[in-house]
């Protein structure tokens, strides 16, 4: 799943959910995109470059098929225990039951997980 695609539907719950509480309107969108940048982390311990640019060109060609003469590396899997729902929900959504203004957040990364689950195996993470 894109990352514009997990920003998108963030900012259309936070709008359904929360329409007159920006708070937690932003709270829904931080949960629901913040949580990819444990992508960015991964591939930077991989390859040292901790530039985005390089992130960003990296995840344009990581998917495509090998070409005749594409020596660039290609880092595997750049998915941290963040991204397994079996840990990271109730885990979230115990810390959401104990204090509520982390209810939004909750939400957003639950939308997100959903997501990533929906779209597994497909060419588009």
């Amino acid at each position: 799943m894109r990352f514009r695609t997990h920003l998108i539907t963030s900012l259309l719950l936070g709008a359904v959910c929360y329409p007159r509480q920006p708070v937690q309107f932003a709270s829904v969108v931080v949960g629901g995109t913040l949580i990819d940048l444990d992508h960015l982390v991964l591939y930077a311990m991989r390859t040292g470059d901790w530039s985005i640019v390089g992130a960003l060109r990296y995840d344009r060609y990581r998917h495509l098929p090998l070409q005749p003469g594409d020596h660039r590396p290609r880092y595997g899997f750049l998915r941290s225990c963040l991204h397994r729902p079996m840990l990271s929900l109730p885990l979230c959504w115990g810390f959401a039951w104990r204090y509520a203004a982390l209810r939004p957040v909750a939400l957003g990364v639950t939308l997100h997980l959903i997501l990533d689950r929906r779209w597994k195996g497909s060419v588009v993470h």
